[in-house]
């Protein structure tokens, strides 16, 4: 009896928890574990709640830490992911020779996929199983799935669509010669320079949250209810679950007075909101590969050219 085929792809998630990006002394014991916290209540916890996908999950942590926080990272890890180990300066090929030795290209599915993942975001239950159902065998095709949630500091929540975003799945041919790319080959805001881009149309499908040391620190979306958060993502993040009706109206008011004098002082949040907003009326689609500026990036370089002639 003929040995059943493998599986059409192999999927993995990638998380850089602690990635080195300079030959700098490593993180300090107490910038873990205040990312450590984030980790668990959304992202750990939201991973562990994945419904109808079969995945491996790698997080890469700089091993130049305490035996106790490491300690911490194992007894986590038991039965969720596998922490990759490394203090080697961080290029991609750190989580394709990972995803290599796990799962050598002449013995495996014929196709990968890498998503990414940010250690202090979150996804919903069926962010994975969704990112496999949009499947195609088609070398170096991103999938993304634009519309999300931003929780702030305060517990709020806010709807946001965000093209490109730093959720992106990538599909990629094995090649025993070679070394998978992995998704974070790319910068995710310019996907479509490496490949082409198939934005899904869906209900909000991850978390970012927005605290004092991520990169984003703007809340750019509309405030809505916490509901849709309730329903479609496990957390253990703390946040507004149960908003009264006059309350949140009173928010929203407030929020868009906050989101006019954001647009005034950072007009390129405003482009990206119409541009977002022109793509999803289109519904499921897929953007070609190329190098052409973004609504944002051309309204930028006219206005530079406008001020240079004055």
């Amino acid at each position: 009896m003929p040995s059943p085929s493998p599986p059409a792809f192999e999927h993995y998630l990638l998380t850089r928890f602690s990635a080195v990006f300079s030959a700098d002394v490593p993180a300090q014991e107490e910038w873990l574990r205040y990312r450590l916290g984030f980790f668990v209540d959304a992202c750990w916890s939201s991973v562990r709640s994945q419904q109808g996908a079969d995945f491996t999950w790698l997080v890469l942590f700089d091993d130049r830490c305490s035996d106790d926080f490491r300690a911490d990272v194992e007894a986590l890890a038991e039965g969720t992911f596998t922490p990759v180990w490394s203090h080697e300066r961080w290029t991609p090929s750190i989580f394709g020779r990972a995803i290599a030795e796990r799962s050598p290209a002449d013995s495996a599915s014929p196709w990968l996929l890498t998503t990414r993942l940010d250690s202090d975001d979150a996804i919903a239950r069926d962010f994975m199983a969704g990112a496999q159902g949009e499947f195609a065998p088609m070398e170096g095709l991103f999938v993304d799935f634009p519309r999300g949630i931003q929780i702030d500091r305060s517990g709020a929540t806010y709807l946001y669509d965000q093209l490109s975003s730093p959720f992106l799945t990538l599909v990629e041919r094995r090649r025993a010669e070679t070394t998978p790319r992995t998704v974070y080959a790319a910068r995710h805001a310019r996907a479509r320079e490496w490949g082409p881009l198939r934005e899904v149309s869906a209900p909000p499908m991850w978390v970012q949250v927005i605290h004092g040391t991520n990169l984003l620190n703007m809340t750019v979306g509309a405030r809505i209810s916490p509901r849709v958060v309730n329903e479609r993502f496990d957390l253990e993040l703390v946040y507004e679950r149960d908003v009264p009706t006059w309350d949140l109206l009173r928010q929203k008011a407030v929020h868009r007075v906050r989101l006019v004098r954001l647009w005034v002082r950072h007009p390129g949040e405003l482009t990206k909101l119409v541009e977002a907003k022109y793509w999803r009326l289109r519904g499921t689609h897929v953007r070609p590969q190329g190098m052409s500026p973004s609504l944002t990036e051309a309204v930028k370089a006219r206005a530079a050219r406008l001020g240079w002639r004055r």
